[in-house]
């Protein structure tokens, strides 16, 4: 015995190494690919020829007192030790059983823990047992004479001792009835639990328990083949209790090898047919290399040409071999006529590289349920492709494997990695609503019966046999992608109904340099980028760090540690997001343009290895880049503003006409006076101003609403999604292509063009504040904002149109004036104010925040008259005040507090920074800005932002939806949102810092 068990042991070693050509890591959980194939003829007469891996194993291999069966597929017990009380004991565990005569005349065991009845017992049964076989095999517990552990053994006997040689009887209240066999209840208890999927099913399932019984507790390999074409029939299903629980668990997961006991393991190992693949990085690898030492070749009469063909093995559902060999494409081609006339099915194999007219036809549903009725779920398929290699003769096949889109979501996707690839199909599967289909023919009804045969048919509407060609003439492993369409027979349901079939062979050209590129931008680029996002998120940061905390003042460090550190990360996200962008465009560009340029312009492009993680990187560079703009919006609708008013009130002059008198009015500050009384100037002005601000808060340089239509009507027009065959890398370079080139054309458009015409609506600002005398002082920063001088040359503006157009005309003819704070400077400055004005500005404003706060409400004018007169005329001093603070300090007239007037250096306005600002408590910079920088503090200014994240949002939702109009649609109303939202906050604070209530704005 123990000679047997370790003589079984080697040849089981041996033959799995032997076996095993090219296995990878995961084929120690047997999951292999790749078989030698060899003959049945050249099994020996000891040898059966074992189904799952193409070659010949000796009987001793699955235990003793074996021989091989008639059609060589199995072993079974001798004939010489066949007799009416022949038993079989099986381990649950390993494949190993024993055959023997329970009523041996020796007293040897035939298994571990199994006793072997008496000689005596045995004759005096065998008198009064029949002569004939029993009725039932009786399936049960070995029996033993110790109170040890036998729970792994099974016995399987021609005779029921129990009953005293009653051979024929089965009691039901102890064992359950399966075709010819009695099986005790004990045993059938771990897979009771399969009743609940065949209760939610068909009755195709309601022997699933003794099926999944006499695989995995008997090893019996054509249960375990019926097994595996039941989870084909499920569809695929991953149902706890489906067929394909077991199967799931040992092939397409690691989760039993990395966490299960070592029984569990190795009972999930014997589980047999392979009918999964693991998913994973190994997977896609496998998909993407080629298959080694064999090229094929475009000449017909190369004696290569031959050495790649299809190779087809088909089982019927109870686990039976119907067929093997050479694959007729007739078998997957569901058309009438064309599957004998194609030519693809000629020689019974494809000519790798060339290209195939598409297979389509209509069909109706009559076609189909003859057809189901022929196969009569009958007919379950593998395919391998057949091959040998250079210099050897012997015959490889390497399974191929089998894409079933609907089975689920991640089988849609571009990745391979993703994908749960089966090695197993049938073409069309019928749902009875009573019983099992039979291939026999019926009784012939009308044709509109064979609508009540039936609940739900699902057949394949789409077969994609596709494959790679590498530049050197070697080809990936084929992959069959089926679509199928499932149909529920309702009172609608007529045989007439038109269905599609569409059979396509399709192939892509990999070049290696793409790759390369591939994975040079990903591991070399991205990471220079990144880096490259580092050191300018440093810099910016440090700048910031400086307008708010200037050196030479007193501020508080830890603060100024923790606002450098935040704004490091803020502007960190922000240039990471761009990063991020700019290898997800570097990737695709680099393999469309190679693919595009090459001289077969009809093969798509291939998926771009990791480009799963691509899709991550634009998901990861959205989410960042929304909350960098989140902030940074948030930051430019809470800026401090103040409107300067320079106008002085009109004192008992009346005569609007008198245009001398009006034009030798003097400056606001040529007086120390506070005017509150009812000559007050007129507050048109400033609400004309802040209106103005809105408007250009929610201004754009670009329409997001001509963007949106005309890349969606190009695309559209040009057909280029049809185009890119629903490749999804090329679809969004193409996309993308178009995008960027729609708001290219119109920026320059806006630029080049608009601006000549209709104006820079920043200039326009301008003018409005010079007009309107007010001058805008605006801080983002404590310590750096914006200042625009619109103090009028002429001393004031509220005046009629006779005085206005001489004002124009004076200003024209260079007779009286400037706008800038010098006589050759332009209205726009970027400042840097001494410390101490923030300071002394936020005291100022506080009084007057209160009295708004407090009278400029809708309710509060419902309160009494003389409240409100009182927090009206506060607020009226306070804004007095602070406008006369303003005044002063703009004509450097206060003391303590001064600013100088001068140029940025060439590398200070190219990296929006300053180096020498001359900056102290008591002390600013102005520095001239002909850019009109102070439109960054609006969504005009900041279009570079709005657009890459718009850019982000479009690349996400397509990649998302795979649809052009949803993505479009998304981005605008995303584009209205913001504007919304940026508009409402700016009002809020326009309408809290200037005393304009929001009622005035628009």
């Amino acid at each position: 015995m123990i000679f047997h068990f370790v003589y079984a042991l080697f040849l089981t070693i041996f033959l799995a190494n032997f076996n095993c050509i090219d296995c990878h890591e995961r084929d120690k959980h047997f999951n292999r690919t790749l078989f030698a194939f060899h003959d049945v003829k050249q099994c020996a007469k000891n040898e059966f020829f074992d189904i799952n891996y193409f070659t010949c194993v000796p009987c001793q291999v699955l235990g003793e007192n074996l021989q091989p069966s008639i059609d060589k597929f199995t072993c079974a017990c001798r004939m010489s030790s066949l007799s009416p009380t022949v038993t079989t004991i099986y381990d649950t565990v390993k494949t190993y059983r024993t055959c023997g005569n329970i009523c041996n005349n020796t007293q040897t065991k035939l298994g571990k823990n199994v006793t072997i009845l008496t000689p005596q017992y045995c004759q005096a049964k065998e008198e009064t047992l029949p002569k004939l076989n029993c009725k039932f095999k009786y399936i049960n517990r070995t029996r033993t004479t110790a109170a040890v552990d036998f729970s792994r053994s099974i016995e399987m006997a021609n005779l029921n001792w129990q009953y005293d040689g009653q051979c024929e009887r089965c009691d039901l209240q102890y064992n359950f009835h399966y075709q010819d066999y009695c099986i005790a209840n004990g045993l059938l208890r771990p897979f009771l639990n399969y009743n609940s999927f065949w209760q939610a099913t068909t009755q195709h399932f309601g022997d699933l328990k003794f099926v999944a019984f006499f695989c995995m507790a008997l090893n019996n390999n054509t249960a375990c083949h019926h097994l595996a074409n039941l989870c084909v029939l499920s569809f695929y299903s991953f149902d706890k209790n489906s067929p394909c629980s077991k199967f799931l668990l040992s092939q397409a997961t690691d989760v039993v090898y990395r966490y299960g006991s070592a029984d569990e393991q190795m009972s999930h190992q014997q589980i047999k047919p392979f009918l999964y693949y693991r998913k994973g990085k190994d997977m896609a690898k496998e998909l993407r290399e080629t298959i080694k030492d064999v090229r094929f070749s475009l000449d017909e009469h190369d004696k290569h040409h031959n050495r790649l063909q299809f190779f087809s093995v088909s089982y019927a559902l109870d686990g039976t071999l119907r067929r093997w060999g050479n694959l007729k494409f007739g078998e997957l081609i569901l058309c009438p006529y064309l599957a004998r006339a194609s030519t693809v099915t000629q020689d019974n194999f494809i000519g790798f590289g060339k290209k195939y007219d598409v297979i389509e036809c209509d069909l109706s549903l009559a076609y189909i349920l003859d057809l189901a009725k022929m196969y009569g779920n009958q007919r379950f398929m593998s395919l391998f492709l057949n091959y040998t290699r250079k210099g050897k003769e012997q015959m490889l096949l390497h399974s191929v494997p089998i894409l079933i889109e609907d089975i689920t979501l991640e089988n849609k996707r571009p990745q391979k990695e993703d994908w749960q690839l089966v090695k197993r199909f049938q073409m069309i599967e019928i749902h009875p609503r009573h019983g099992s289909i039979s291939s026999k023919v019926s009784p012939a009804y009308e044709d509109e019966h064979k609508l009540l045969l039936y609940r739900s048919l699902r057949y394949v509407e789409k077969i994609q046999l596709h494959y790679d060609i590498h530049s050197d003439n070697h080809i990936s492993i084929p992959v069959l992608k089926l679509r199928y369409r499932h149909i529920e027979f309702t009172n609608n349901t007529t045989l007439e109904m038109p269905l599609k079939f569409q059979f396509i062979i399709s192939n892509d050209r990999i070049s290696r340099d793409t790759v390369h590129a591939a994975e040079l931008v990903n591991e070399i680029a991205l990471p220079l980028l990144l880096l490259l996002a580092l050191i300018v998120a440093f810099v910016r940061a440090r700048n910031t760090r400086k307008r708010r905390c200037p050196s030479g003042t007193n501020d508080n460090e830890d603060f100024c540690h923790f606002a450098y550190f935040t704004e490091f990360l803020l502007h960190l996200i922000s240039y990471m997001a761009l990063a991020f962008l700019l290898c997800f465009l570097l990737c695709i560009t680099i393999n469309s343009l190679t693919y595009l340029t090459q001289s077969t312009l009809d093969f798509t492009l291939p998926l771009i290895r990791d480009q799963r993680s691509l899709e991550l990187i634009i998901y990861a560079a959205l989410v960042l880049k929304l909350i960098f703009v989140s902030i940074y919006f948030w930051r430019l609708s809470h800026f401090n503003i103040f409107f300067i008013d320079w106008e002085r009130p009109r004192c008992g002059d009346t005569n609007h006409f008198n245009v001398k008198n009006n034009l030798e009015t003097s400056s606001v500050c040529s007086s120390v006076r506070t005017y509150i009384s009812d000559s007050n100037v007129s507050a048109w002005r400033s609400i004309f101003l802040a209106n103005e601000w809105l408007r250009l808060s929610g201004k754009q340089k670009t329409s997001t609403l001509l963007q949106c239509v005309i890349t969606y009507v190009v695309v559209k027009f040009f057909n280029i999604l049809a185009k890119a065959e629903k490749d999804i890398t090329l679809e969004i370079f193409f996309v993308s292509l178009i995008y960027l080139a729609v708001y290219v054309s119109q920026y320059l458009l806006k630029m080049l063009l608009l601006i000549r015409i209709w104006g820079n609506p920043l200039k326009k600002y301008t003018d409005h504040c010079s007009l309107a005398n007010i001058s805008v002082f605006a801080l983002v920063e404590p310590s750096y904002g914006y200042y625009i001088h619109g103090r009028s040359p002429h001393g004031f503006a509220d005046s009629d149109m006779t005085t206005m157009l001489m004002q124009l005309q004076r200003e024209t003819h260079s007779i009286s004036g400037r706008r800038g704070l010098l006589s050759d400077t332009d209205q726009c400055y970027t400042i840097m104010p001494p410390k101490n004005l923030s300071n002394y500005f936020d005291k100022l404003l506080l009084p007057y925040q209160r009295s708004f706060g407090g009278g400029a409400g809708t309710a509060n004018f419902q309160k009494e008259v003389n409240t409100v007169e009182g927090s009206m005329e506060k607020t009226s001093i306070a804004y007095t005040s602070v406008n006369r603070f303003f005044c002063a300090f703009i004509d450097h007239g206060i003391k303590d507090m001064d600013y100088i007037i001068k140029e940025k250096t060439f590398v200070e306005s190219l990296f929006n920074c300053e180096f020498e600002n001359y900056l102290t408590d008591n002390k600013g910079t102005f520095y001239i800005d002909n850019c009109y920088s102070f439109g960054e503090m609006f969504l005009y200014g900041n279009e570079l932002q709005i657009f890459i994240l718009q850019f982000l949002l479009f690349l996400a939702v397509y990649l998302m939806c795979n649809s052009l109009l949803a993505t479009v649609i998304a981005v605008y109303l995303f584009n209205k949102i913001v504007q919304w939202i940026f508009v409402g906050a700016v009002m809020e604070n326009l309408s809290t810092k200037t005393l304009i209530d929001k009622r005035f704005l628009m």
